[in-house]
């Protein structure tokens, strides 16, 4: 036995450097903010957030993924709702090319579970179902996001889209730059006015940020965003969710 074990040992080293070098199965993040900045909106008006975040599958082929984040604009908008928590599910295709480009391709489920209050003139639930294709290459990216039923609760308006594109710029191993232009294009009419959801819910965002990274995962972003949305249409008890923020996010990657 004092023969075999070492031979044992000698044999099983390099399978088991070679599932060390292995990428993880599961990855994620968790972050903690002064206020969570969605789609170039302030998804909490004003308030702190979380937000966090699991991924299966950082490789080639199929893939998921499900997180969930603090938000306050429901409650806002209809009196007596108790909705919290935006949870969002993933499931997609991911492939992987040349020297640092990536494609994916999938369906996104955004859920807000809560307490509903029957509104009168009665109002639909959030709750979207979205088709996405995203490219990246060496720090530049697109992403595309179809609504393929309403559109957060919006009457009439299947077919919005949301473009997303972003680049960022490492400094060296401890700053980054980046940079962040959005589209959010809305279809459809209001049923009872008869008003163009384009005229009313269409916008243009930015963000510029800057991020510091830490030993053992941890970073700190801090960024500026900004609409071009129509302040009598986005603002919430006063606060306009589209205009100037400034956030700070300290995020923690596992």
């Amino acid at each position: 036995m004092r023969i075999c074990l070492p031979i044992i040992c000698a044999c099983l080293a390099p399978i088991a450097l070679a599932r060390a070098d292995e990428p993880n199965l599961f990855y994620g993040y968790v972050q903690l903010m002064n206020n969570y900045i969605g789609r170039g909106l302030s998804q909490s008006v004003g308030d702190p957030s979380w937000q966090a975040e699991i991924d299966a599958n950082p490789g080639s082929g199929l893939y998921g993924n499900l997180s969930a984040v603090h938000i306050g604009w429901i409650d806002k908008i209809h009196p007596g709702d108790s909705v919290h928590t935006e949870v969002d599910g993933v499931l997609g295709w991911r492939e992987l090319f040349g020297h640092g480009g990536e494609f994916k391709a999938g369906v996104l489920q955004l859920q807000f579970p809560g307490r509903y209050r029957l509104q009168s003139p009665p109002a639909s639930r959030p709750d979207t179902t979205e088709v996405f294709a995203y490219i990246g290459w060496n720090g530049v990216s697109a992403r595309l996001n179809y609504d393929v039923t309403d559109s957060f609760g919006t009457p009439d308006s299947r077919g919005s889209w949301y473009l997303d594109t972003n680049a960022t710029h490492a400094l060296n191993d401890e700053w980054s730059l980046g940079a962040h232009v959005g589209r959010r294009q809305s279809r459809g009419h209001d049923p009872a006015s008869g008003a163009s959801n384009a005229a009313q819910f269409s916008y243009t965002d930015y963000k510029a940020s800057i991020t510091r990274f830490f030993p053992h995962g941890f970073n700190v972003t801090l960024m500026h965003t900004w609409t071009t949305a129509d302040p009598a249409i986005y603002t919430l008890n006063r606060y306009f969710v589209g205009g100037h923020h400034t956030s700070v996010v300290l995020e923690k990657d596992f």
